[in-house]
This record gives C-alpha cells, sequence and structure tokens, in this order.
C-alpha cells in the first residue's frame, strides 16, 4: 500500500510540471515601434563640423531599456526606434533606413548630445 500512495505521488508531481497546460507567450510577429526623444527641427541651425564622442547602442530587452554608451542622446526628429521579433531593437532614419542596431557604435554630430544634426555621417 505503502509503494502505491508512493506512485501516486510520484505521478501527481510529473502531472502538476508538466508544461501542457502552461500559456505560451509567443514573440510578436511585427516590429514593435520605440518612441526615441528627439528635438525640434534643425534645419534652420548649422550643424558644426566636428563629430561627438561616439556612442555604442546599448538595448536591454528584458527591461526595455535603451542605453546610449551613457549619453542622454536626443535625437534629430523623426527617428524612431523598433524592436524586432527577436528582441533586438533597430535605430531608424526618418526615411525608415536603418542607421544602428543594438550593440553598434555609432558617431554623432551636432552642437552636444541634446541637439544632434548628423547621424552616422548623414545631416538630418
Amino acid at each position: 500500500m505503502r509503494r502505491v500512495l508512493v506512485l501516486l505521488f510520484a505521478a501527481g508531481l510529473v502531472a502538476g510540471c508538466s508544461s501542457v497546460d502552461e500559456p505560451t507567450y509567443p514573440l510578436p510577429a511585427t516590429p514593435i515601434i520605440w518612441p526615441m526623444p528627439t528635438v525640434f527641427d534643425l534645419s534652420g541651425v548649422a550643424c558644426p563640423a566636428a563629430s561627438l564622442a561616439p556612442v555604442k547602442i546599448y538595448w536591454d530587452a528584458t527591461h526595455r531599456a535603451l542605453n546610449m554608451g551613457g549619453q542622454k542622446v536626443y535625437w534629430p526628429a523623426g527617428f524612431t526606434a523598433r524592436i524586432l521579433p527577436d528582441g533586438h531593437l533597430e535605430l531608424l532614419a526618418p526615411d525608415g533606413t536603418v542607421v544602428g542596431r543594438d550593440g553598434d557604435t555609432i558617431t554623432l554630430g551636432g552642437i552636444d548630445y541634446s541637439h544632434i544634426c548628423r547621424v552616422a555621417g548623414v545631416q538630418y
């Protein structure tokens, strides 16, 4: 009788650990747009020729946090980012061109990191 109780208990544990009834959460099938802090249109302001120190794009997918090499960067108007179905992040120019991905180091130009007017050599 004792063996039967032990076997029933073990069977209950195995059934309780089964993932059959657990919900699954698939990754989204399409990218998620992630807003970026931007500045007003700087088209009337001359963009300095000198570049700022390059920044590394670091996307923490677990906490959904974006770090730009420790700098608070304000992008030119129209810049956005998107989170891909695989969890990676891409930085997008206003025309939809990918200018950087998480892990990339990119060059920026502008008055300072709060007034960026050039990204990866292209003036915006």
